[in-house]
């Protein structure tokens, strides 16, 4: 049969989907050996997100207990990344990372232990070591829904899982004052005291790995942020991870496109939202 002419004449939804197709042969896992050096522009991106704040030298990330958190001694059990290159060849540049990682059980258990109040089990009326493992991500959203606090159009890719340091410039938002009638209460997750183990800005459970993504500033608005964030959450699920979580600060624009691929926000930390997506 011959082939159809259908340069001229294909829907929308065809190119669309021929776009999307041809960026996907372009996401490809990241080895267990990867790198440390490889994280570090895209942590860059994560923690300099805002141009309003005192940026935060790459030099530091490379020491900052807060940021090699989130790659230190990479391909540990449960570490998933996945890179956008350039073009649909491999060794092409890294144009977008989204990577997933559970926090070091040692310190979880230590927190739990401590019953440091202001985690994600806190939400769910639990207690001590109970938050080790999560049972069940809630349905609703512990706190104030995402929608209307961002600007949609800012930021749509440079995606921040994991930002500069809660309550670092700027102060949070009404979602943690006293709730009023039936409306829930948001999970505060700061952490009460400097002893207490950094399980990562976004933790919610032992068994639910964060998310920490950024596109770089000359590839976002091509759909690479989306695609990431389909990939790394389909690859956690295969995986046997309930759930992801991540944390977006108030006034990234990122917050719209985690709620378009079904992140929910479960309770704050500091002056961010805490998002979970359920994988199942």
């Amino acid at each position: 049969m011959n082939a159809a002419h259908t340069d001229a004449h294909d829907s929308p939804n065809t190119s669309a989907e021929a776009a999307g197709a041809l960026l996907r042969g372009r996401i490809r896992p990241l080895p267990a050996e990867t790198d440390f050096e490889t994280f570090l522009p895209f942590l860059d991106l994560c923690f300099n997100w805002s141009m309003d704040r005192p940026r935060i030298e790459l030099e530091d990330l490379r020491y900052r207990s807060d940021a090699v958190f989130y790659y230190r001694g990479w391909g540990r059990e449960g570490d998933i990344a996945v890179a956008a290159h350039a073009e649909a060849d491999a060794q092409s540049p890294i144009v977008g990372l989204a990577w997933v990682r559970l926090a070091d059980i040692d310190d979880v258990v230590g927190k739990a232990d401590e019953r440091v109040g202001g985690d994600f089990a806190s939400a769910l009326d639990k207690t001590g070591t109970e938050v080790v493992r999560s049972e069940v991500v809630p349905d609703g959203g512990a706190g104030a829904t995402a929608e209307g606090q961002r600007d949609p159009e800012a930021q749509n890719d440079a995606e921040a899982g994991a930002g500069p340091e809660p309550g670092q410039g700027g102060q949070a938002d009404d979602s943690t004052a006293e709730p009023t009638g039936s409306e829930p209460a948001a999970a505060d997750l700061t952490p009460s005291d400097e002893q207490t183990p950094f399980t990562g800005y976004g933790w919610v459970a032992a068994d639910i790995p964060e998310l920490s993504m950024a596109v770089l500033p000359d590839h976002q608005g091509q759909g690479i942020g989306g695609a990431l964030l389909d990939t790394v959450c389909a690859l956690a699920r295969i995986s046997g991870f309930p759930a992801v979580s991540l944390s977006v600060e108030d006034g990234n624009g990122a917050a719209k496109l985690y709620a378009d691929h079904g992140f929910e926000p479960v309770g704050r930390n500091g002056d961010s939202d805490v998002l979970v997506r359920k994988l199942g």
